[in-house]
Parts: C-alpha cells; structure tokens; sequence
C-alpha cells in the first residue's frame, strides 16, 4: 500500500535521521454535511487519527474507518488524514465515502495529481466521474505551489531535491549497510551543497515568491541534508528566520535546521525532530527544556512529541 502517511513522512526521517519531514498539512474546509466551524482538534482526537492510519497500515482498511469519521468530526480535518480515510475506504469497498474523503483531502490542499492517479489503493475510483474532477483541483493545487518568479531555478532545485531523495531511498533500502549506496548518497550531498552556497551567494534564500513553495521546500531540504558543511548551514538560519518572519518561509522547516544545527554542535535541540537510533530503537536526541517543547512545536506548526515519536516509530518499523 502506498498511503500519504508514509509519503509524507519519508522526507521527514530522512532529513531527521540520516528527515521525519513533519509532514505539512493544512486544516480541510468542513464537509456541507459537519458543522459550520470545526471544532479544534483535540490530542485524543488527534491520536483517534494515528490509531486509524496505524489500522490502515496494517491492512485493517474497514476497521480504520470509524476512527477517522470520529477524528473527522472531532476537528482533525487535514490532508493527510482525508488522503488515508479515502484509501481505507476505497480498499473496504465504499466507493462513495472514499470520494468524499479525496474531495475533503484535495480542499485541503493536496496537491499530488500524478500520485493520485497511480496510487493502488484508489484503483477502484478511477472510472468514477467524480475522480476526474477531484484529481484537476488536487492539479490546481500543484500549479499554485509551482508559481515562480525564476521557474528556472525552481526546476534546478526540484530535480536537486529528487536526486537526494532517489539516493536516501536506497541507502535507506539498504539500512545504510550498501557501501555504494552510502557513497552515492554522500557524494550526492556535496555535490547539492556547493551548488546550494552558490545559489545562497547569487539570490539569498530561495523565497517561495521566488521559487515557489515547492522549490522552497527543496531549498531546506538540500541544506537540512547539507550535514558535512555545517557552518554553512548555520549561515542559512538566519537567512530561513528573516524568511519566515516575512512570510516567505516555513516556521516548520526553520525549527528542523535549528534542531540539525544544534544537534551537529553538541547542543541539546530545541524541537525534537531530530531522532537517533539507541539498542535498535529511534529515540530523540536530547532537547533542552524538554517539559515546554510541545508548546514550542506548537508555535510552529507541528504535533505533540509523543504523535511525532509514534510516527517515527512507524517508520522504523516499515509502516507496520
């Protein structure tokens, strides 16, 4: 099954690891049949979400679904979650509800038409007439998010972005035991940062007016992964902070290379994305004022720890 919790969160270990990307959702609009205003989600009814994706992942499509309708009406109402809702349902046979769940999904801001149109676990939707119109606004999506002033270097970092990925997948793959798939990836990174210190010096940090969201997204990932260089990375925060401040940038992806900073000087981090692995298991690295980081993730943008370290854990173990 290729479900959205394991795309969205694949980028999130590889950056954290060796990145998990927090994935970056935003609420859905209420359905015509919920209520007006929904109400905010709650850690219970966020947890009902992650035990629902937890069902799906394990191939228990039509017992995951009660729970999503639940966290549904208790106010969890992103991307993701609607993305899955819609696979669990699709799997389980109801076609109608799946449609409802992608639609909610795609008003959310999804944005994948070409993996919607491949996903395995939608198959059965895909004659519906009403995919086709929900696969045109999830491209209406993508086309907001590809807005650019220089598209030409927003492709540059794109394909940058998919090169670095296509490496960590397969060292990953390989559980870092593949010599040659280390290498590459290695060589990969130098190669991505020397290009990135250029970019920085010629245009400063690639803004998403500039390069659009998703060139900006590749930009933080090529630095957040640009871990043989860290005093060039240092040089970055500042840059990615005057970024976000003016609304060009993305508080989550600041708070991911202040913790990697950090972490790459000794130092406790101040958000707890960034995990290592102890006696075989992912725990986080030490975190400074660990009794306030929940409020400090909640300012900008990302889940409790405990939702975090659960999704982690799931990704460790495959998804399973």
């Amino acid at each position: 099954m290729n479900h959205l919790i394991v795309r969205l969160a694949a980028l999130s270990l590889l950056s954290a690891c060796a990145h998990t990307a927090a994935p970056t959702e935003k609420p859905a609009p209420a359905a015509a049949s919920a209520p007006a205003t929904a109400p905010a989600p709650t850690p219970e009814a966020r947890a009902l979400a992650m035990q629902a994706d937890a069902l799906l992942t394990s191939g228990k499509s039509a017992e995951s679904l009660p729970l999503y309708r639940q966290a549904w009406e208790q106010g969890v109402r992103t991307e993701g979650m609607s993305y899955n809702a819609a696979c669990a349902a699709a799997l389980a046979g109801e076609k109608a509800e799946a449609l409802t769940w992608l639609e909610r999904a795609a008003d959310a801001g999804f944005a994948e038409p070409g993996h919607l149109r491949q996903d395995e676990d939608l198959a059965s939707l895909r004659e519906e007439p009403a995919f086709a119109r929900i696969a045109e606004k999830a491209a209406a999506n993508e086309a907001k998010l590809m807005e650019a002033q220089n598209p030409q270097l927003r492709d540059e970092l794109l394909r940058m972005a998919e090169e670095d990925q296509v490496a960590r997948r397969a060292a990953v793959a390989a559980n870092f035991k593949d010599a040659a798939a280390s290498e590459r990836m290695k060589a990969i990174d130098i190669k991505n940062t020397a290009r990135m210190k250029e970019i920085v010096a010629q245009v400063g940090w690639p803004t998403k007016t500039l390069v659009g969201e998703r060139g900006a997204k590749s930009a933080w990932l090529l630095v957040q992964h640009a871990d043989l260089d860290v005093a060039f990375q240092r040089q970055c925060l500042p840059l990615l902070e005057k970024s976000v401040a003016a609304g060009e940038g993305s508080p989550k992806d600041l708070a991911y290379l202040t913790d990697r900073v950090l972490v790459a000087e000794g130092k406790p981090q101040r958000y707890g994305t960034q995990f290592y692995m102890v006696e075989g298991k992912l725990v986080p690295r030490p975190i400074e004022d660990e009794a306030n980081v929940d409020a400090r993730r909640a300012a900008v943008g990302l889940g409790t720890m405990a939702e975090y370290n659960a999704q982690m854990q799931r990704m460790a173990s495959g998804g399973k």
